[in-house]
């Protein structure tokens, strides 16, 4: 059983997955407080799940990009578990993470998440099959980047405030929002896909994706 974490914007995502299927998730908005929630959320999440950390084979972790802060606390307390309970540790980029989150489209996706600085972190996916595959690396950019994606019909995945701008600045026809989207659930289920493969991450190497220097 994987137990996945993302803290990399404002909510703060868990999910265990066994098998391949989700056992319990849970989505929590404490803003940009993760420090002071994070070890008491997790505890009592797997309270709640009646799941003890000795089950835990595998530790999940969004990788970035996303918040400086979100990402430095989540991937601690990642490898702190991975080294503690000495499970492997896997990870997937937020971006597309993200992706999972609109299924059998016909049309390109493109995830985005507000990057500050009037600029956008984002990636273009194709979703028509069962798991995202890339059409793009992860990006930052300002906004006007991805005009050119508004202008080829993509479907746009990103954050409720940035929806307005989108639509009236480049035309977005079909933009949707992520805000309750629980990265969580498709990292664990990926994670646990690449914890059968032994496609492990090195903790002593393991930073985050932060995209900027």
């Amino acid at each position: 059983m994987i137990l996945a974490i993302d803290s990399s914007g404002l909510n703060l995502g868990l999910a265990l997955v066994d098998d391949g299927v989700c056992w319990s998730s849970q989505l929590l908005k404490p803003g940009l407080k993760h420090g002071e929630v994070l070890q008491t959320a997790i505890a009592d999440f797997l309270e709640k799940s009646q799941v003890e950390f000795r089950r835990l084979t595998a530790i999940g972790i969004t990788l970035g990009p996303g918040s400086f802060t979100g990402l430095r606390i989540g991937m601690a307390a990642a490898k702190a578990y991975s080294y503690s309970l000495n499970i492997p540790l896997t990870g997937i980029s937020t971006l597309e993470s993200g992706a999972f989150g609109i299924g059998g489209s016909a049309k390109p996706v493109v995830v985005l998440f507000d990057a500050k600085r009037n600029e956008i972190y984002w990636a273009v996916f194709d979703c028509s099959g069962d798991t995202p595959s890339r059409l793009t690396p992860d990006m930052v950019s300002p906004a006007e980047r991805l005009e050119e994606f508004a202008r080829g019909g993509c479907i746009f995945f990103g954050p409720r405030s940035l929806g307005e701008a989108f639509r009236r600045d480049f035309s977005v026809a079909d933009y949707r929002d992520n805000d309750d989207f629980n990265l969580a659930i498709p990292e664990a289920i990926r994670g646990e896909i690449d914890a059968r493969r032994n496609m492990y991450l090195e903790r002593d190497e393991l930073v985050p994706i932060y995209l900027r220097n």
